[in-house]
């Protein structure tokens, strides 16, 4: 029997969820190009937009490490899983904090023309993590479909709650 995952309480939940919506929101509407922030509130908006996720996975970073628990995967899982996990949401936090920090690098250099120099570096920073962050994404909900159906452990459910019993998806025993 598969030793299963202790639920992540509400607050965790919240912020994971909170961030997936604004990571989400932020590849629904992008800037077709840097040329956009030559409008004020387009670029106040950006900035503020970087600072608001910028700030929520801050926080995130210290509420899991300090207060909610970070991982949830059963002890007994397999080491791989364990080591997979991490390498994932440090990729997904370095990704995130990479998009931002380039992102403001490029308003900044935008606004500044003392900083257009590093205008190509954030760019292409900016653009390598954009790809990197999806691929990151996806690895993480193939994970917890893992869970869910080869596993069975719980952990898709752990980061769900309540939802999970809108969640159809069933365990397949495999011989």
């Amino acid at each position: 029997m598969t030793t299963q995952a202790k639920p992540h309480g509400f607050i965790t939940r919240g912020i994971h969820w909170a961030s997936g919506a604004l990571i989400g929101y932020g590849y629904l509407k992008g800037l077709e190009s840097a040329e956009q922030l030559n409008d004020p509130a387009v670029l106040q908006f950006e900035v503020l937009y970087a600072l608001a996720i910028a700030a929520l996975f801050a926080v995130r970073s210290m509420w899991t490490r300090y207060l909610g628990g970070t991982t949830r995967l059963p002890e007994d899982a397999p080491r791989w899983e364990h080591w997979a996990s991490r390498l994932v949401h440090t990729g997904l936090y370095a990704s995130v904090f990479g998009v931002v920090l380039s992102g403001l690098g490029i308003a900044a250099a935008h606004s500044y023309a003392a900083l257009s120099g590093l205008m190509g570096m954030m760019e292409a920073l900016h653009e390598g993590t954009l790809v990197v962050l999806p691929v990151l994404l996806v690895l993480h909900i193939v994970g917890a479909l893992w869970h869910k159906l080869v596993r069975g452990d719980g952990v898709l459910e752990s980061m769900t709650g309540r939802l999970s019993g809108l969640i159809r998806l069933r365990r397949r025993t495999i011989l």
